[in-house]
């Protein structure tokens, strides 16, 4: 199934009711915080983005110890406590979107059926609702495992030719004219055979060009190729969800049915050049997570917060440790399961009805998800300044805790 015709199966849910609610809740709150960031003084604002840079290293620091020790089953907090990595010994041989799917419902499957007991004789309150919806609430999965299923593989030499006498490195692509790269974009849109008949745009194109891997599986079908990186993340990352949920339920005959899944789909390269590509790298309201590039990820905006696709993505990029180190050690780690300590943690932090919806559409925009944010982080930032008489208050505060 070419990536086209794989996009197309979310073609019905898009028109729908319930995803039309969200887009217009998406778009006005994206509206509203455009509004703040204009209307704003610019101390507020340097503050709001200070907050969201403490939050990120927050998230850092909560993946550096989510990390699994060999044997342990909890570690972390909240949305990472339970991380389990489906593992194998040689690679998967992907060679569709249906693959991956049954590859993945496969191993939720097994993973769950591992765990369930220890996890319900771990827990003093009663989880049975719990062990039957599906101990894992989401899955991360490297973007190039993607990349495989949909066959995004190329010779270098259909990405790697000259243009008006200019060798064309697409890894460097930003560095040329736009002259240029108009010219290289319509003679390799005719090259690379992989994308034929999509209507690929110049933006995808040099995203997935740039995040392109030389570094793959010891699959022979790679020798000499490149595999590019996955575009329209969100939407493979929700169809990816919707269809998998529904494999889990149909291989179990019901006895696990998840309400929905989470999936993230993230890339292990620096984000600081894709960034500037989609002209994000001179913006105050576009801050980049530093330690990779999350793509995609299933779910309405409010449903699983970007700040979380962040975590997750860094304790499954610490975890997995790319293709090289796997054929090292004969351990492939394609894709990693998270759930929570306690169900109250998922009822509390995401919307576990709707981790399987469309974002929305192409790949995640820190643009559109700091905006969207923006507004809470102006509330939460200007709550001190609520109080009038600010010494007064410390002043009475003091009379409490002193002895």
């Amino acid at each position: 199934m070419m990536l086209q015709d794989y996009l197309s199966i979310l073609d019905s849910d898009i028109d729908s009711e319930k995803q039309q609610q969200m887009y217009e809740m998406l778009r006005s709150k994206c509206m509203h915080g455009l509004k703040l960031l204009h209307t704003s003084t610019s101390e507020d604002i340097h503050r709001a983005v200070d907050e969201f840079t403490c939050r990120t290293r927050t998230e850092e620091l909560k993946a550096w110890y989510g990390s699994p020790e060999p044997g342990d089953l909890f570690q972390g907090t909240s949305i990472s406590s339970l991380t389990i990595a489906a593992e194998y010994n040689e690679p998967l041989i992907i060679n569709s979107m249906d693959a991956l799917e049954n590859y993945i419902a496969d191993a939720y499957i097994s993973a769950h059926d591992k765990h369930a007991d220890t996890v319900n004789n771990s827990i003093l309150e009663n989880v049975d609702e719990w062990i039957q919806e599906g101990l894992y609430y989401g899955v991360v999965i490297a973007s190039k495992i993607i990349s495989q299923a949909l066959g995004l593989c190329v010779p270098a030499g259909d990405v790697v030719f000259e243009v008006d006498g200019v060798m064309i490195d697409p890894h460097e692509i930003t560095s040329y004219t736009n002259d240029i790269r108009e010219k290289y974009f319509i003679e390799a849109s005719k090259k690379i055979k992989c994308f034929e008949n999509f209507e690929i745009t110049r933006l995808e194109l040099e995203t997935s060009l740039i995040l392109a891997d030389i570094s793959k599986p010891k699959i022979e079908a790679y020798k000499s190729k490149i595999l590019l990186a996955p575009v329209r993340c969100n939407e493979i990352a929700s169809i990816i969800s919707k269809r998998v949920a529904a494999l889990i339920k149909e291989k179990t005959k019901g006895a696990i049915s998840p309400r929905s899944l989470n999936v993230v789909i993230y890339d292990t390269d620096t984000p600081y050049t894709y960034h500037h590509l989609v002209e994000c790298n001179s913006k105050i309201h576009a801050p980049i997570l530093p330690g990779l590039v999350v793509l995609g990820a299933s779910g309405s905006i409010d449903a699983f917060k970007w700040l979380y696709a962040y975590r997750v993505s860094l304790i499954s990029q610490k975890i997995q440790k790319g293709s090289l180190c796997s054929e090292a050690k004969q351990n492939y780690l394609p894709f990693v399961f998270f759930g929570v300590l306690v169900p109250r943690d998922a009822e509390i932090l995401i919307d576990m009805d709707n981790l399987g919806e469309l974002r929305y559409r192409g790949n995640i925009d820190p643009e559109v998800e700091f905006l969207y944010l923006l507004p809470g982080l102006l509330e939460y930032i200007k709550n001190d300044d609520k109080t009038e008489d600010k010494q007064g208050d410390f002043e009475n505060k003091l009379k409490h805790i002193l002895l």
